[in-house]
């Protein structure tokens, strides 16, 4: 099902009623965190969209942690696929402050759009996307649906489900339900997970356990050594902190610091907007402090350092004697416990860890760390291991034994994700000359002139092809050496008594010309039978515009027309001409003028379609059958008007073989 049901409907208008009052609620945040104001017009769906990043593989990963655990599987993804074809999306603007750390700026990013109809199709229409990879849990009822009415494959990486999640989304099975039976692929982090996920109707076929991302995030190397002054002091880390947990931890801090005033806290709040608040709280308890932000040094006298900086935290882990994951004494669920695991420290957590419950508890039956069940347990403990320091020496090793066991896990989600990728998308160029937009491939023509679009002065006579829809001239140029088809794009009909060749303005990325460039560009990472897009052109002239497109030529090729006015085609040939159409129908790619004219035979016997004006990729099964009744009604069409055109109805039945993959002919019709 690609429509939405009753309850999605209802969805729908809650998300709309919603809209205005979340995008005021993010501007009014953008006080305090400039980045929820910035690139706005994303939420919207509103992308200025390189076309080096259309046909991306979009990953979708809300916040910092989602960021984190995507790395590994970003930095994989970058050995056999270019940055260009990578896009990530988050929601958060720290989020995106961690990807840029990661990659500087290599990497795509936009803002998520809103989860309403018109956010989601703008969003995706702009980038149109092969492939969308979900973080963890990242399900978003709007923006599936829309991938599904196009045709998007979704995977679901790092997949994690707690019990209270999996009865969640049971008591919302009329809004979930459809997208369960839509995932692709689902990559579980765990053995429970995998179980939860089967239980919502996953096929057992695309459900896989390739384990947490997270173990294969690269620990931390120090980019600076500590200060003499924090060297010599015994640093207890407490990181991704709430409120209540401050609250509680610097209310017991300062008597448990009389007994050890070697030691210093250090406090990483799990929210950067907090951090003033933070600040606040220690001023108002009197509590001898240092921002990190500001540079204030750390005296003897220093109780707490608040670590206040993003991006800092694996260094501070990396210092500690004592690591505290925050979120667990707080009903929050828990954050990662990776990042100190990585750098060889046992951990300290409390009881609320249901966002990663398995994961805790195999870190707790590993020795690698211990729970806690409150702020006075957890500095009775820290005490502990500073009074024994064999005690946390052994957890130490543990930790390291842990991580090394469940690495890997990025290799196993990238063999699972390969069926999707396709080869890697060719590079794009942009060129802008005298108001004219154009697209090309600089590493199949170098660079491009405006007089390539041009056609031959005094074309010889293979110079001249005709063109499948009959309205016009393709020709065959050869710009900066490159065998290419040059074609104009007219308009049919009515239309074209008015204007034969002009089209309402929607921008440069939204005409024809750039739209077909992008599919066929697409298309060809599948290895499918196309021609190779070169290069594209928009050029507006007031509230109307015209384009081209040159694709690579296919030497030695005549279309089916051309061929059935000479010959008759043996059976080969049309089962390879149906094998040809079925792949592109397998890949979901409407074509919107099969014909004929538009099915190519060359030297060597191989098929091909040309021709993708006005086609897209789409969801489901019925419009196939018609696309195949269109190319039967043209051959009808050309045998009734053409004399001498050699093709009869039994021909069709072997077509239909190929199509259907069978060695002999289909006894039903088209």
């Amino acid at each position: 099902m690609t429509g939405p049901s009753a309850l999605h409907r209802g969805y729908r208008l809650l998300s709309r009623l919603l809209a205005l009052p979340v995008l005021a609620w993010l501007w009014w945040r953008g006080r305090k965190e400039p980045g929820y104001r910035s690139n706005f017009p994303q939420r919207l769906g509103f992308l200025e969209v390189h076309p080096a990043s259309m046909g991306c593989v979009l990953i979708q990963a809300a916040s910092v942690g989602e960021v984190q655990a995507a790395r590994p599987l970003i930095e994989a993804l970058r050995k056999e696929w270019p940055d260009h074809g990578l896009v990530v999306s988050t929601h958060t603007p720290t989020g995106a402050a961690t990807l840029h750390s990661h990659f500087n700026g290599a990497i795509a990013h936009t803002y998520s759009p809103l989860d309403t109809p018109g956010a989601c199709a703008r969003f995706l229409d702009r980038l149109q996307p092969r492939m969308l990879v979900l973080m963890e849990r990242e399900i978003w009822p709007e923006m599936l649906l829309q991938c599904r009415q196009r045709a998007i494959p979704v995977v679901l990486v790092n997949a994690r489900l707690s019990e209270h999640s999996l009865r969640l989304y049971q008591r919302w099975s009329g809004l979930v339900a459809p997208i369960w039976k839509q995932l692709a692929l689902v990559a579980a982090a765990d053995a429970a997970s995998l179980d939860r996920l089967a239980q919502l109707g996953i096929p057992g076929g695309r459900l896989v356990e390739t384990g947490n991302l997270k173990f294969d995030t690269p620990p931390h190397t120090a980019d600076q050594a500590l200060p003499a002054a924090l060297q010599d002091r015994t640093l207890f880390v407490a990181g991704s902190t709430h409120e209540a947990e401050e609250a509680a931890l610097l209310a017991a801090w300062p008597a448990w610091q009389l007994r050890h005033p070697k030691a210093l806290l250090v406090l990483v709040p799990r929210h950067p907007q907090r951090f003033q608040a933070v600040a606040d709280r220690l001023q108002q308890m009197g509590i001898a402090h240092a921002r990190h932000s500001l540079g204030a040094p750390v005296h003897a006298a220093t109780s707490v350092l608040l670590a206040d900086t993003m991006g800092e935290l694996p260094h501070w882990y990396g210092a500690a004697s004592a690591c505290f994951i925050g979120g667990t004494l707080q009903p929050v669920g828990g954050h990662n416990p990776l990042e100190a695991l990585a750098l060889g420290k046992p951990v300290l957590f409390g009881p609320h860890t249901r966002n990663a419950q398995t994961l805790f508890e195999a870190i707790e039956s590993a020795g690698a760390g211990r729970r806690v069940a409150s702020v006075s347990e957890l500095l009775a403990v820290v005490e502990q291991w500073l009074g024994q320091p064999d005690r946390p020496a052994a957890m130490a090793a543990a930790a390291a034994s842990f991580m090394a066991l469940h690495r890997g896990a990025t290799q196993r989600c990238l063999q699972a994700l390969k069926p999707w990728l396709g080869q890697p998308p060719a590079p794009v160029a942009v060129g802008h000359l005298a108001g004219k937009t154009h697209w090309y491939d600089p590493s199949l023509l170098g660079h491009l002139d405006p007089d390539d679009f041009e056609p031959p002065q005094q074309p010889s006579a293979d110079a001249t092809m005709a063109t499948g829809s009959g309205r016009g001239q393709a020709h065959r140029v050869r710009p900066n050496g490159v065998d290419a088809v040059l074609r104009h794009y007219r308009r049919g009909g009515l239309v074209a008594r008015i204007s034969q060749d002009k089209y309402w303005n929607q921008g440069a990325a939204a005409s024809r010309a750039m739209q077909e460039y992008a599919l066929l560009r697409t298309m060809r990472t599948w290895n499918l039978p196309v021609p190779e897009p070169l290069a594209a052109r928009h050029v507006p002239t007031g509230w109307r515009y015209s384009a081209d497109i040159l694709v690579g030529l296919i030497p030695d090729s005549r279309n089916v027309a051309q061929c059935l006015s000479q010959r008759r085609l043996g059976a080969g040939e049309w089962q390879t001409l149906g094998a040809a159409i079925r792949r592109l129908h397998d890949r979901q790619v409407f074509h919107a003028d099969l014909n004929c004219h538009n099915l190519l035979l060359d030297g060597a016997g191989r098929a091909w379609v040309v021709d993708f004006d006005r086609c897209d990729r789409r969801a489901g099964e019925e419009w196939k059958t018609r696309n195949l009744e269109r190319l039967l009604r043209s051959l009808r069409k050309e045998h009734s008007r053409r004399p001498g055109f050699q093709w009869q109805e039994s021909d069709w039945l072997l077509l239909l073989s190929g199509y259907r993959g069978s060695d002999e002919p289909s006894t039903s019709g088209g």
